[in-house]
């Protein structure tokens, strides 16, 4: 899981390089889109977690004969929902981006960049559900796999669709939008593959139409925690989407959304596995928690904190250690430069507190408790956007904004650990079941 993650990971870093060699205005456009793809995101990622949740909680429970009916349902209700989101997306750009503080240099490539990636969302959402149901099921390998090829061939594809010329050979030039088509391209590839897959060998999509009353029970269940965990997860986008608007890191201008954006987006290699531990909790709190073992369940917990701390710590400072060298390969402007090793000086260095809401967010979701997990993260995500808004406007410098991030990190993780150890519950809630039909009496059928 580690592996494909950090090929995603580096996709997202190797697109910032590239970008960056465009221009400033470029390289804020992309990086002031990115909290607002991720919001987008959450709608599959809370999809997914809705799927493992039922899947993983039906494996434990030995009932296997609704793992076949929720991947196909599951699968239906992501396409269906995303295709909605994609349409409005497209239509609402512009008016979302003016409303969050574009600048006039970096709305038109804020339109290249996020028409595209609008289109061809359900690409991207599509292989992220199938991967996290056949995780559900203990099938971690082949959605690394996936993962990591899908990685593969936006890299490869990103220099020739970016720039005019690369390596002696003709280029096509298409800027942020060629970004952008990249990973639509990429994913479109997985989405085939595993599509292939689970309906040719794994046999884990039904064909058959066994009315509204089950699809709908089934969108139900798999709604009841998905919906609470995509609203979890829209928490730290948008609150990442405040840091990045007016009220933030846009009013100093787009070196400084530049900065930060390129700060994140290389921060996110220190905590890549935070990301597969919070991807890989949910089974283990699910299948323990339904079977009742929940000593095991806090273990988990604990374990999985203390990893948090400790390898961000470690990470971070490796990154703060080489931030000199790595600020100029990807930001051409000095201020873009300065604020990306100020976002490294204090923010990697705490992202552990980051790491420890995601796992608690995910452990909830596998015990069916997804209010525990929107309980967390919404209180990181307030204190994140208040701290960071607050410091820029009493600085009055982008300072301000990343010494707020960093006190969220601190305050959450802490609060969250103490919680979740001492205080909440570790048993799993039972799936609820699907009412049996009313017999027909003889006397009716006369």
């Amino acid at each position: 899981m580690s592996f494909g993650i950090v090929a995603m990971m580096l996709t997202g870093v190797i697109d910032t390089y590239w970008v960056g060699t465009l221009g400033t205005a470029q390289q804020a456009a992309v990086q002031m889109s990115f909290p607002v793809t991720m919001l987008v995101m959450s709608v599959a990622i809370g999809l997914g977690a809705g799927a493992v949740s039922v899947v993983s909680r039906a494996a434990g429970e030995k009932d296997d004969s609704v793992i076949k009916r929720t991947a196909t349902d599951a699968l239906s209700l992501s396409i269906l929902a995303v295709g909605a989101v994609s349409i409005l997306g497209i239509l609402f750009i512009e008016p979302i981006f003016r409303t969050l503080g574009a600048s006039e240099t970096m709305m038109p490539h804020v339109l290249d960049y996020m028409s595209v990636w609008f289109a061809g969302i359900v690409l991207i959402v599509g292989p992220m559900v199938a991967s996290n149901i056949l995780r559900a099921l203990g099938n971690a390998v082949l959605p690394s796999m996936m993962m990591i090829g899908a990685a593969v061939v936006n890299m490869v594809l990103d220099p020739f669709f970016i720039l005019d010329e690369f390596m002696g050979l003709p280029g096509l030039g298409w800027g942020v939008s060629g970004a952008a088509l990249a990973t639509v391209a990429a994913n479109a590839v997985t989405f085939i593959l595993i599509s292939l897959y689970l309906v040719f060998r794994e046999k884990l999509i039904d064909f058959s139409w066994n009315g509204f009353d089950d699809l709908f029970h089934n969108w139900g269940e798999i709604a009841r925690v998905g919906a609470p965990a995509a609203a979890s997860n829209t928490f730290n986008p948008f609150a990442l989407t405040v840091v990045m608007s007016g009220l933030g890191m846009a009013q100093f201008g787009d070196a400084a959304v530049a900065g930060v954006g390129v700060g994140a987006r290389l921060e996110a290699f220190a905590i890549v596995p935070l990301f597969a531990l919070s991807a890989s909790i949910g089974p283990v709190t699910g299948q323990n928690g339904g079977a009742g073992i929940t000593s095991r369940v806090r273990e988990a917990f604990a374990k999985s904190f203390l990893f948090c701390i400790i390898w961000s710590l470690s990470l971070g400072a490796v990154i703060f250690l080489t931030q000199q060298w790595l600020a100029p390969a990807f930001l051409p402007s000095d201020m873009g430069q300065d604020v990306a090793r100020t976002y490294w000086s204090f923010v990697t260095l705490t992202i552990g507190g980051y790491g420890i809401t995601m796992a608690a967010s995910a452990g909830f979701n596998g015990l069916g408790r997804p209010s525990f997990g929107v309980m967390i993260t919404s209180s990181r995500a307030v204190m994140m956007a208040v701290f960071a808004v607050t410091g820029g406007m009493v600085m009055d410098a982008p300072i301000g904004v990343i010494l707020g991030i960093a006190l969220a990190n601190i305050l959450s993780g802490v609060g969250t650990a103490g919680y979740v150890l001492f205080r909440a519950p570790m048993e799993a809630r039972k799936r609820r079941m699907r009412k049996a039909p009313e017999p027909v009496s003889a006397a009716s059928e006369s």
